[in-house]
This record gives C-alpha cells, sequence and structure tokens, in this order.
C-alpha cells in the first residue's frame, strides 16, 4: 500500500476527517460520545494526525535502496518491499480490529443510555460511530507500528546479509 499515492492517500485523508467531524460535535449538542470521553477523543484525533503525516512522510520507505542493493553485491530490490507492505497492511488490520473492538466494548453504555432516554436508535447510532472512530484510531496507529516494526525488520535483516556477504567473501 504506496501510501504516498493519489489512490489509497485519501483513505488517510477520510479517516483524519471522519476522526475531526466526530471531534468538532464532541463539545455540540449532538456529541457522538459522552462528555466524559471529550479527552480520549482528544487523544484519538492527535493520534490520528500524527499517524497520517508519518505515514504520508515517506519514513520508514526504501528510498536508499540502490547503495544498500549494491552495497549487498545485487541490484535487484524485491524482497524488501512486499514484506514491509504487509507488515504495513497486517498492523493496518490488527489495529483497526483491536481499536474498534476496544472503543465499542468501553462504549456500550451509549446504548443502555439510549435506551433508558427512550431513543434506542440514537444510542446505537452512538455506539456505532464510537466503534468506527476507535477502527479508524486503531487502524492508523497500528499502520504507522506496522510500518516502524517493518523498518526495524529490513535495517536488521540487510545488516545481517551484509555481515554475511563480507564472512564468506
Amino acid at each position: 500500500m504506496d501510501l504516498g499515492a493519489g489512490r489509497t492517500a485519501w483513505w488517510l485523508q477520510l479517516a483524519l476527517v471522519i476522526a475531526t467531524i466526530v471531534l468538532i460535535l464532541q463539545n455540540t449538542k449532538q456529541a457522538l460520545l459522552p462528555a466524559r470521553q471529550t479527552t480520549i477523543v482528544w487523544c484519538a484525533e492527535i493520534a490520528v494526525l500524527a499517524g497520517v503525516l508519518v505515514l504520508r512522510s515517506g519514513w520508514g520507505r526504501d528510498n536508499r535502496w540502490a547503495e544498500e542493493q549494491r552495497r549487498l553485491g545485487t541490484l535487484a530490490n524485491n524482497f524488501y518491499e512486499p514484506r514491509r507492505e504487509a507488515l504495513l497492511n497486517g498492523g493496518a488490520v490488527f489495529g483497526g480490529t483491536f481499536g474498534g473492538f476496544l472503543w465499542g466494548l468501553a462504549t456500550w453504555a451509549t446504548v443502555l443510555s439510549g435506551m433508558r432516554r427512550a431513543v434506542v436508535g440514537r444510542g446505537l447510532f452512538d455506539f456505532e460511530a464510537a466503534t468506527v472512530m476507535g477502527a479508524i484510531t486503531g487502524g492508523v496507529v497500528g499502520a504507522v507500528a506496522g510500518l516502524a516494526i517493518g523498518h526495524v525488520w529490513e535495517a536488521n535483516h540487510r545488516r545481517k546479509r551484509a555481515a554475511r556477504s563480507t564472512t564468506h567473501a
């Protein structure tokens, strides 16, 4: 998933827009989450913003691959990119699933609150919005974690390959 490309970058922008809308609504009568969770919504907004900036920055990508591959004695660079991409996507899926589950579990009381006020539909909508917000936040944070893990893995693997090639030479 090339997060710098136009076809996938809009997902990150959409995630940021949704998180911002939830945050803006938090201080109005149309708040999607209970008032006691405003701090959590602010933290989620900051995490999504920072994650989008990191994912769009190009950090952890293969920007010096030509000299690294030349140092290893080959020009082919088809080994690291798919593995880094798999770690990034796996982190995003895991983070999104975990975040959605965690936020859903933490805001289950909104459905109960809607039942008590005789507006079950509104309570269910707020619960779903919280779950989506958790999935968005978790997905972006998980993608950043996957990117960092992929970067560390690649650096270690390249170092080990270089050490092996010097001992066999």
